[in-house]
């Protein structure tokens, strides 16, 4: 057990400190932080698994991740017992419980930090969105996502003897890690970060957090920049996985979208939304409408602030929303398409936008992205504000 105590010493535990449940939180924390998602080769101990990582960096993944960490948490004298997380798609994943069943570890999917099962999470953000927790039927519990306008079930945590365990992991729906392979061979790469999720497959980067989604090209050949923002070591760009699936498509343009949920009826939103004396208050202060254009398929304006143009508009209805192409100074969105999607408590709102100028080679900086997510959040937002006040 040479590597685990190496192992536990590199991630900062004391050798010898009583089992308290902060150290455990700790150690759980650092470990998801600093261990790669990464495939390993099949077969290998927790020893070797955590050698790889200690001497060369290598990270592992999916029950490999569990077992090890579960050995590292039993030499530094946590109790932790095994339970399973199963999908609504049927796949499951062997995850952790701690503190007598009140916590759950979850190192795969990956979680970054334990959650409350006892007392039930409530709005725990994460780089994913939010967590909460609540009782399911036959005394198990389920984890609630909400993100992006949306909410859902990721899993349900059944506890005790596991009758059905996990032979093949489900895959997830949405590329959220739900599978407990984040950074398998056919996933590409992952990380986890305390507000956004990075993740490359096929030349394409996304980041997503709670409110957008960022996709531009990335090429597999770009090692040091793939390795600045996923950590090292990088897999070789012709290893499995690193090219587009057959009949995936690659992205061929950056785009950026950014999602917000109303509890406005959708006809009222698309009624608001198609009008261009609505769209026109709805302008930033100082900005006017001008040249208003009809057609039957929408209407064409331009935009004004000072007397100096700021960008002209083309906006065409949809059935369940509209597209708007912008040309000028101030266009820094070539194109915004707005969709509107009924739920039973209201709107879900999507507004998809591409750049219009080049993207950097390697993505835009953090500051630009989470400006550009503000300026389409404040557009959904000030829709769904008009649509409250009546």
């Amino acid at each position: 057990m040479i590597a685990v105590r190496e192992a536990l010493e590199t991630l900062g535990h004391t050798p010898g400190a009583l089992p308290e449940p902060h150290l455990l939180a700790g150690l759980f924390v650092r470990f998801q932080a600093q261990v790669p998602l990464r495939p390993s080769p099949d077969g290998l101990g927790e020893e070797e698994l955590l050698l790889a990582w200690l001497e060369r960096g290598e990270g592992f993944c999916g029950e490999a991740r569990v077992r090890t960490f579960e050995a590292l948490a039993a030499a530094a004298g946590f109790t932790v017992k095994r339970a399973l997380a199963r999908g609504p798609d049927g796949g499951c994943r062997p995850v952790l419980l701690a503190l007598e069943g009140r916590a759950l570890l979850d190192p795969a999917f990956p979680l970054p930090a334990p959650l409350s099962l006892d007392p039930p999470a409530e709005a725990e953000a994460t780089g994913y969105g939010t967590l909460s927790v609540r009782s399911a039927e036959g005394g198990a519990v389920e984890i609630l996502l909400e993100t992006r306008g949306d909410e859902r079930v990721l899993s349900r945590i059944e506890d005790g003897p596991l009758q059905n365990p996990c032979d093949e992991e489900a895959p997830s729906r949405d590329g959220t890690p739900g599978r407990g392979t984040a950074a398998a061979a056919d996933e590409g790469l992952f990380r986890l970060l305390d507000d956004r999720v990075l993740r490359w497959k096929g030349g394409l980067l996304e980041i997503s957090d709670s409110w957008s989604r960022l996709r531009v090209p990335f090429p597999a050949t770009d090692t040091d920049g793939l390795e600045a923002l996923f950590g090292p070591p990088i897999p070789l760009p012709a290893e499995p996985g690193h090219a587009a699936p057959e009949g995936k498509t690659v992205f061929a343009e950056p785009t950026l979208a950014v999602y917000h949920a109303s509890a406005a009826p959708t006809a009222h939103l698309l009624g608001l939304l198609t009008d261009p004396a609505v769209q026109a208050s709805l302008l930033p202060d100082g900005w006017s409408a001008t040249g208003l254009a009809l057609r039957q398929d929408g209407f064409d304006r331009t935009l004004i602030a000072g007397g100096e143009l700021l960008r002209t508009e083309r906006v065409t209805r949809l059935p369940d929303g509209l597209t708007l192409e912008a040309e000028g100074p101030l266009a820094f969105f070539r194109t915004r398409t707005w969709r509107l999607e009924a739920r039973p408590a209201g709107t879900r709102l999507r507004l998809m936008a591409t750049l219009r100028d080049p993207v950097p080679p390697r993505g835009l900086p953090e500051g630009t992205r989470r400006r550009l997510v503000f300026d389409l959040a404040s557009e959904l937002l000030a829709l769904d504000a008009r649509a409250a006040a009546g």
